[in-house]
């Protein structure tokens, strides 16, 4: 009876064993799409590098390069986490060359999924076809023109080819600049009268289409599956926004104070002993932000050139409800840029709780907002929003401003 039941439990064990085994996938590129509303996909190319299961996944938007190494595989299921953010997807492998499943996103309230799936094989964001249209250049936008509050963009469109493909054909990349921050690394195409972007970083999942008329492109733009929007645009050379360096400003001389939480749940006091007769910045934020990420990226190789003379404090606000949640997350985003400068909790996602802290402003209209202190503790200029590498130029001129004010505060 005794040797019956071990025959039993092994061959159970071996059976168990069986169905827990990995399923394979091919390594390469592949097809995925979002389905946003039953008539909107937000189609991304990704690469998977696989041996005898996923180890990385890395998402294309035109330059960008998302690479995602946070990667489990249980049987036939596979979980993506998106390590800056709070969202991953889950999905099933169907067959080698199909897998299906839905994008979570954490940051939103409620069970906020879309669901994805990608197929094997290189081929472009959008079907193409033969233009009719020349939509390079710059545009004057205008979003959410019949709604309450319109407000004003400018659109940078340029033509853009896929490295390492079997086909040379021209496509489509570009971004939108607002005054609170940039629509990051979009990439599609146009066909016939219409233009077509996308992208897709684990918290934006962005889907731009307009329609060419009488010299104006009338469009739609599609976030998650939660938001809509109507826009236009038109030809515009000289069009430019409000420069983010005036849009917050000081509305009162009260001296910048604030006692917030560190990353070990102790009360941090601003002002004080670390920051004293040295050029400090605030950064407005949320791990949630990827404009805050943008930025942050630049702000670590800012501080590391002048660690020792700069401070950066990094003031979250962040969509978890609890305290406990809120620095877990702020600290896994905190390891994951490698970053040494200070990282607080500044409260809930939300600009009136960032403005209440910091009612020495006008307001905060951004996530991100950059404060410039000198070493006598003056706010010398307050950067709203941020334009990061998706817009060339733009983020240069940034880059090459920021450190050169930074380095006369230094010297001041």
């Amino acid at each position: 009876m005794y040797k019956r039941f071990a025959v039993f439990l092994s061959l159970l064990l071996l059976a168990s064993s069986a169905l827990a085994k990995h399923k394979k996938v091919k390594p390469g590129h592949w097809h995925a799409e979002l389905q946003l509303t039953p008539n909107v996909s937000l189609p991304f190319k990704i690469i998977i590098e696989s041996e005898k299961q996923i180890s990385q996944v890395v998402i294309l938007n035109a330059e960008e390069r998302i690479i995602l190494n946070e990667v489990k595989s249980e049987g036939d299921s596979v979980f993506v986490h998106f390590s800056a953010f709070a969202s991953e997807i889950r999905a099933r492998i169907v067959k080698k060359k199909y897998i299906r499943g839905y994008w979570y996103n954490y940051a939103k309230k409620g069970n906020y999924r879309i669901p994805f799936e990608c197929e094997w094989g290189l081929k472009p964001r959008y079907e193409t076809g033969p233009s009719k249209i020349n939509v390079h250049g710059r545009w004057e936008v205008t979003f959410g023109y019949d709604k309450e509050k319109p407000y004003k963009a400018v659109g940078l469109f340029d033509p853009f080819r896929y490295h390492g493909c079997s086909y040379d054909e021209a496509f489509l990349k570009g971004t939108f600049l607002t005054e609170t921050g940039d629509y990051r690394f979009l990439e599609g195409d146009t066909r016939n009268d219409s233009l077509f972007l996308s992208t897709f970083d684990g918290s934006h999942a962005f889907v731009f289409q307009a329609r060419y008329s009488n010299d104006t492109l009338w469009g739609d733009f599609y976030s998650g599956n939660h938001y809509h929007n109507t826009w236009y645009a038109v030809r515009n050379e000289s069009y430019e926004l409000t420069h983010p360096d005036s849009l917050t400003y000081l509305v009162n001389d009260s001296p910048i104070e604030f006692t917030l939480k560190d990353l070990n749940n102790e009360d941090y006091v601003y002002p004080n002993e670390e920051t004293k007769g040295k050029v400090t910045l605030i950064q407005i934020m949320g791990t949630w932000c990827p404009n805050c990420l943008d930025e942050s990226k630049y702000l670590k190789t800012l501080y590391e050139k002048h660690e020792g003379n700069l401070e950066i404090i990094a003031v979250g606000y962040e969509t978890q409800k609890t305290m406990e949640d809120k620095i877990a997350k702020v600290k896994k985003y905190r390891d994951f840029l490698n970053v040494k400068y200070t990282y607080l909790i500044g409260g809930d996602a939300c600009k009136s709780c960032a403005s209440d802290e910091f009612s020495m402003l006008n307001n905060i209209i951004s996530f991100p907002t950059l404060i410039f202190i000198d070493k006598n503790g003056k706010i010398r200029k307050i950067h709203t929003g941020f334009n990061g590498p998706g817009t060339g130029k733009y983020y240069d001129e940034f880059v090459s401003a920021t450190d050169n004010f930074v380095q006369k505060l230094i010297e001041e």
